[in-house]
This record gives structure tokens, C-alpha cells and sequence, in this order.
């Protein structure tokens, strides 16, 4: 297996490229911008290695706490964590709904600070989030997911082709 250093400099140099074929399929910077900037965030931070403590890990930091039911519900190197399409899908809504607890939680403190009922003002969040969710075009959405996937494939490609590497070398 690769060690962190290499999945870091695979990320790094694919940046460019992701970029660049990027903007030519879709003629847009902006789509070009969010795969790349996603791209990144997942070869750094969101990739396959978050299933136990990793470099990835480590990197968030004292927020790295949120993974720690991923690292519990998830076996390393299983297809729910490396698996191709499915393991950027299950990080993504395990991030999503961690998030969405979290936030939950700060609208009951909120609440609670305030001394307010805040099933109102709650479900008024409520409402302006999911506007917005639904304001933003499906073609960014896509480009946020494949760019999270990309980054994450990347990973994958290479820990496949570093145990066909050690195989390889076995058998020689």
C-alpha cells in the first residue's frame, strides 16, 4: 500500500489535469474549479483511510471526533470504505447526516440560550436551508459528487495498483 506521503502527491498531480479536462468536457471554470477544489478535499481529507487512524484522520484535526463512528461501523479496506462508487457515497451521507445532527443540536442550544420555543424558528431554518439546497443546479451537485469521487478513486486506483505491485514482485 501506498503510504500518505505518495496518496498526497497523487492528489497534488492530478489537480492540474482534473482541472483542465474538466473545463474542456464542460466548458465551465466554475465546474472546473468545484471538481478540482473537491478533488482535493477528498484525496486530503474525506478519502478511503478515514476508516481507521490515518493521515486523513489526523488532519481534522479536533474534529477528527466525527469519524470515530465511521472508524467503529466501518471495517478497513471493506467496500463500504474503498469500494469504488459506494465508498464516497457512504462517506458522504455519514458526513451529511453528522452534520445534520450537529446542526440540530446548535438550533436546540440556540433555542435554549434564548430562552424561545424554537419549533418556529426552527422549522423557518429549516425551510431557508432546503430553498437553498434546491436553488443550487443539479450540475453543481454533480460536479461536488464527482470531484469527492474522483479524489477518492485516485486513492483506490492506487492502493490496487500498489498490492498488484507487491504481488507482482512475489512472483518474480
Amino acid at each position: 500500500m501506498p503510504r500518505a506521503r505518495t496518496h498526497d502527491a497523487i492528489t497534488l498531480a492530478l489537480a492540474p489535469p482534473t482541472f483542465l479536462l474538466t473545463q474542456a468536457l464542460t466548458g465551465s471554470r466554475d465546474l472546473a474549479w468545484l471538481v478540482t477544489l473537491a478533488m482535493l478535499f477528498s484525496g486530503f481529507l474525506f478519502n478511503p483511510d478515514l476508516d481507521i487512524r490515518s493521515k486523513p484522520y489526523a488532519r481534522w484535526g479536533p474534529f477528527r471526533f466525527l469519524w470515530w463512528p465511521y472508524q467503529v461501523l466501518v471495517r478497513h479496506r471493506s467496500q463500504l470504505s474503498h469500494g469504488l462508487l459506494l465508498g464516497t457515497f457512504i462517506r458522504t451521507v455519514y458526513l451529511l447526516i453528522i452534520l445534520a445532527l450537529l446542526g440540530a443540536v446548535g438550533i436546540l442550544l440556540w433555542h435554549a440560550l434564548q430562552e424561545q420555543s424554537g419549533s418556529e424558528s426552527a422549522r423557518q431554518a429549516l425551510a431557508l436551508l432546503k430553498r437553498w439546497l434546491l436553488s443550487v443546479e443539479r450540475r453543481y451537485w454533480l460536479a461536488l459528487f464527482f470531484g469527492l469521487w474522483w479524489g477518492s478513486a485516485a486513492h483506490t486506483f492506487a492502493d490496487w495498483l500498489g498490492s498488484l505491485w507487491t504481488q507482482t514482485k512475489r512472483l518474480l
